[in-house]
């Protein structure tokens, strides 16, 4: 694999995990959304089902994330091997500093960014399971009254 293919996945690897967080948000802002309008106030059972749904499908992107980040690290050790053989262009230092630079606090940006996604990734669980079972959701009714135009 060349060092322009290389560079290529790394950016194509970034644009998976956008679209996996955008994923998240979406079951998320779903659940949410359903926790209060009907959810909320259903009986155990049915919100027992409702936090298991959601947390298969957390755990299915959690799944997806764990193979794309042994890709991405299979893909920063493919740019050390260039590196080590003839050199990294412009484009590929870049993208090994990325994943391996020292840059905040003594972590490279990618550790951060995988480390900001995880930490979000079990706080979301945690927060879904009091919301699902400790919280008491009251449904906030407006009323509407509908008139005839004359």
């Amino acid at each position: 694999m060349s060092e322009a293919e290389v560079v290529e996945q790394l950016v194509e690897f970034t644009n998976l995990l956008l679209a996996g967080v955008s994923v998240f948000f979406t079951v998320i802002s779903a659940n949410v959304a359903a926790l209060n309008y009907f959810i909320g106030g259903a009986n155990f059972l049915a919100r027992l089902l409702s936090f298991l749904f959601v947390t298969f499908v957390l755990a299915m992107l959690g799944s997806i994330m764990v193979g794309g980040q042994l890709m991405h690290e299979g893909l920063v050790s493919r740019l050390e091997e260039i590196r080590d053989e003839t050199g990294l262009s412009a484009a590929g230092r870049a993208a090994l500093a990325n994943a391996q630079g020292v840059d905040i606090a003594g972590f490279s940006i990618d550790t951060i960014v995988r480390g900001g996604v995880w930490t979000a990734f079990g706080l979301v669980i945690l927060v879904f399971g009091y919301l699902t079972f400790i919280h008491r959701w009251k449904a906030e009714v407006v009323p509407v009254q509908l008139t005839q135009a004359d």
